[in-house]
């Protein structure tokens, strides 16, 4: 996993440097075809100095190939030092705590002893029989009392009863045991010793003649506390030599007051442990797996042959492979010191050989990978020197057309101004020609609406004249006259009465679109109530409004007319003496939709585009009142203001006029709702 990681950095670092190199040498080839480009007379020069980026690309990138690849390969190994060492110090504290347990039951022997004022063979066997079995590498755990001269026939007494033939004796220089009692000495004699089968010979001897042991007696007394010797024992059953450890205790005879004698003479004996520390290093690493690590203990802090105790061979390793030049050839190692009491040893831990090596395969594949880049990045880089060489040659020749095609260009620019002015000097006629053209239009239209006013001013009269002097002569021969008479004069006031209405309609149709009020905020629903008022429409008829209706600014007067022309015309050709009629609205996009609809007799699908044509009735009567102006002027009306009127009807079904009107923004209808609602608060 590791592995995976530095790889996987290590090739987005190589991608980004040269990623970044990349654009620098892009840049500078820009600017060495510029530079290039400008010194044409030294262009062999600048073609052969453009390719040393090539040399500096190549350069860089095995610089940077070889510099991670030597980094990859130092990390690598110092992670595996690294893991070799937390495996070496897991099993040298292992170690540790193994001998720390062991030197505890010679401290428990003591304790026993310490505590109990006789201790027989039998107890002291039972006390220490669960460490021999659960504890390994224990040669001999004994008891070894102090015995002097004048306590030493009692003291025989005593260890006969429990075994008859024990006897105190000393190890001559030949090799043989002799018993002997001497006036004024200290005996040492070993009284009860485990396992016994293994040391039965040792029972009954005075070790206090081995001077080592005596030393170390010594050394316990004047410290008080446990005292530690590396000692070498034969194996039983090898009959070799084995490295281990004597370990004593000292046992103080218990005494509750205060005595005026030496320390010497309170000493009750020691409590022995031989232990062979191979057997102990062994227990503590049997229960974990095999770490392909060696282990040497040395004694003191010297790592030479002569001071070396004992050896841990992996369990990883062939042992029938094994040979000491394996040891030495280890590239990596591992020393600590270990303090046990007053006893110190130097741990030298060195790995198995072909374990705990780096794995330098990532390595390799970075310093591949960095010369497979470097050599595309070369190729590229080259290709690119090569591509700018030919875009400067083709770019000198480009220039020469180019500069041609410029002074094309500016002739034809010139061309083109000329034309410019010749086409502004038109458009200074034709706007010259507009404006009087324009300015005759309005004269004409004035005259037209002179000729308009005049000639209704002129028709009007002879009308006044001929409708007066039917009255007169209806008044002066109401005697004389008889009904048909009577009739065909009512017919002429009709007649006279009709076409003063057609000359006001050609009038007030002539000045839509010329005249009209100025545009105000308009309550639409107010606005029909006020024309439904003023049309006073005969009993048995109901003009209702449904929903809301909007406040939009317009003409009033003209929007007014085209409600008052649409609900008049419904009043007027409904059809029969009682009636209705509804006025809606709603917004459709930028424009309102008003309805005015009637259940009235209907028009007919074929009369539907006829009905907004001037002087189009659908009834003939001697006696009709109506123009025909009326929805002509609504459509016209409608249509000047930008919007647009429909019908949809069909007979006995009633009529529904529909027209759009232009959209009020909103905030025209805000700043009107401001304003009335000061005036009227």
């Amino acid at each position: 996993m590791p592995n995976n990681r530095l790889f996987t950095t290590t090739a987005a670092i190589i991608i980004e440097n040269l990623s970044k190199f990349r654009g620098w040498i892009a840049n500078h080839m820009m600017g060495s075809f510029y530079a290039g480009f400008y010194k044409e007379n030294a262009s062999t020069n600048s073609i052969l100095w453009g390719y040393y980026p090539v040399a500096l690309v190549a350069l860089i990138g095995l610089i940077i190939s070889v510099g991670l690849f030597m980094q990859s390969m130092n990390w690598e190994k110092q992670q595996a030092e690294i893991a070799f060492h937390e495996t070496a110090q897991d099993r040298i504290l292992l170690i540790q705590r193994e001998i720390k347990f062991s030197l505890g039951i010679i401290q428990d022997i003591a304790s026993f002893i310490e505590a109990s004022e006789i201790v027989g063979r039998r107890e002291f066997r039972k006390f220490v029989g669960p460490a021999l079995k659960n504890q390994a590498g224990i040669e001999t755990l004994a008891w070894v009392p102090k015995v002097d001269f004048d306590s030493y026939d009692e003291f025989l007494n005593f260890a006969r009863r429990g075994f008859p033939p024990f006897n105190i004796k000393e190890l001559t220089t030949s090799g043989q045991s002799i018993s002997r009692k001497a006036k004024g000495h200290v005996y040492y004699p070993i009284l009860y010793v485990q396992p016994y089968q293994d040391n039965k010979p040792m029972l009954g001897l005075n070790i206090g003649t081995d001077s080592q042991v005596k030393s170390l007696f010594e050394e316990s007394i004047s410290k008080g506390t446990i005292q530690i010797a590396n000692r070498s024992n034969i194996d039983s059953q090898t009959q070799q030599s084995v490295s281990g450890i004597a370990v004593v205790v000292p046992v103080f005879v218990k005494s509750d007051e205060e005595q005026s004698e030496t320390v010497q003479n309170h000493l009750r004996g020691y409590a022995l442990g031989i232990f062979n520390i191979g057997e102990i290093i062994e227990r503590a690493l049997e229960n974990l797996r095999p770490g392909s690590v060696d282990i040497r203990f040395y004694q003191g802090d010297t790592t030479t042959d002569e001071t070396l105790l004992y050896t841990h061979y992996s369990r990883s390793r062939q042992h029938d492979l094994l040979s000491t030049s394996d040891l030495e050839e280890s590239g990596i190692n591992y020393l600590q010191k270990i303090v046990v009491e007053n006893l110190s040893w130097s741990v030298l831990c060195t790995p198995v050989f072909d374990k705990f090596e780096a794995k330098t395969f990532t390595s390799w594949i970075i310093l591949i990978g960095g010369f497979a880049f470097t050599a595309l990045l070369t190729i590229y880089t080259a290709n690119l020197v090569g591509q700018t060489n030919q875009i400067r040659h083709q770019v000198a020749e480009r220039t020469a057309l180019l500069r041609s095609t410029v002074e094309e260009l500016n002739q034809e620019v010139m061309e083109r101004k000329a034309a410019e002015t010749e086409l502004q000097n038109l458009n200074e006629t034709l706007e010259h020609h507009i404006a009087s053209r324009t300015e005759e239009a309005e004269r004409r239209a004035e005259y037209l609406e002179q000729f308009a006013y005049v000639t209704s001013h002129d028709l009007k009269a002879p009308l006044r004249a001929v409708s007066n002097l039917a009255e007169w002569i209806e008044e002066d021969l109401t005697d004389k006259l008889d009904n048909s008479s009577k009739e065909q004069l009512a017919l002429l006031r009709d007649r006279v009465r009709r076409m003063h209405d057609l000359i006001e309609g050609l009038l007030e149709y002539s000045r839509v679109g010329k005249t009209s009020d100025v545009e105000a905020i308009i309550d639409t629903r107010e606005l029909i109530q006020e024309i439904t008022d003023s049309l006073s429409p005969q009993k048995g008829f109901t003009i209702k409004i449904k929903g809301e209706m909007p406040i939009l600014k317009a003409d009033r007067l003209q929007l007014g007319q085209v409600f008052s022309n649409l609900i008049g015309n419904s009043l007027k050709h409904h059809g029969g003496s009682k009636g209705k009629i509804r006025i809606s609205s709603k917004q459709v996009g930028d424009y309102y939709e008003f309805t005015v609809c009637d259940n009235g007799q209907g028009i007919a699908s074929e009369y539907h585009d006829k009905v907004f044509k001037m002087f189009q009735t659908l009834k003939s009567s001697d006696y009709n009142n109506s123009t025909g102006i009326g929805l002509a002027l609504v459509k016209k009306i409608v249509i000047e203001h930008g919007g647009s009127i429909q019908l949809n009807s069909a007979v006995n079904k009633g009529a529904c006029f529909t027209f759009l009107w232009p959209y009020t923004p909103v905030e025209d209808i805000q700043v009107y709702n401001k304003i009335e609602g000061k005036l009227t608060g």
